[in-house]
């Protein structure tokens, strides 16, 4: 009497055990047919572990986020150093915040030497606080322009800015840098 394999339903043949499918038998090695991700790869995690990566990940988020750039990288994107001389103002200006006045008048010699403003909203939220509306309507304006590109993100906002922005929203005399003060609020609260 010959058996069918249909009538063993899981049985395996002669031993009783379940024969695997060959997705089982891929998963268990560790092959599936699904995307794997970098997290689980473990020479990825040893790659990301490693010192050298760690440096060249630092290298790489002083380029964008304005930090201080490698020896090398500095001769290349900043021969001159006025990207470092402008940093370090910064940190200067931000330093003499305890006297309104002096920082103040420090915020314009800042601007006259710089007048592009940076890409970091800690600084530029320190600017809504200036009283020359002149300088807040600059710094409004630069708010607005990271907001519309995409790099106003919501957990790198100060949280001072949505005071600050309600408080020209209300105190300004422009009604139109009170209407824009009001949009960006609304955007960065979402």
């Amino acid at each position: 009497m010959a058996r069918d394999k249909d009538d063993d339903r899981g049985g395996g043949g002669f031993s009783g055990k379940r024969t695997k499918s060959w997705r089982e038998i891929d998963a268990s090695r560790g092959k599936g047919r699904g995307p794997t991700s970098r997290q689980d790869d473990p020479a990825q995690q040893r790659i990301e572990r490693s010192a050298s990566y760690q440096k060249y990940k630092a290298a790489a988020d002083a380029l964008f986020t304005g930090g201080e750039l490698p020896e090398g990288l500095a001769k290349a994107f900043d021969p001159e150093g006025k990207r470092k001389a402008q940093k370090q103002a910064m940190q200067k200006l931000m330093e003499s915040a305890e006297d309104p006045r002096a920082w103040a008048q420090g915020v314009l010699d800042y601007l006259e030497k710089y007048p592009e403003l940076p890409e970091d909203p800690y600084f530029l939220d320190s600017l809504l606080g200036h009283p020359r509306e002149r300088i807040v309507d600059k710094a409004l304006a630069r708010l607005e322009g990271l907001e519309a590109e995409g790099k106003l993100v919501k957990t790198k906002v100060p949280k001072s800015m949505d005071q600050r922005l309600k408080g020209i929203e209300l105190t300004s005399l422009d009604p139109d840098m009170q209407s824009r003060a009001k949009a960006l609020r609304e955007k960065l609260r979402v």
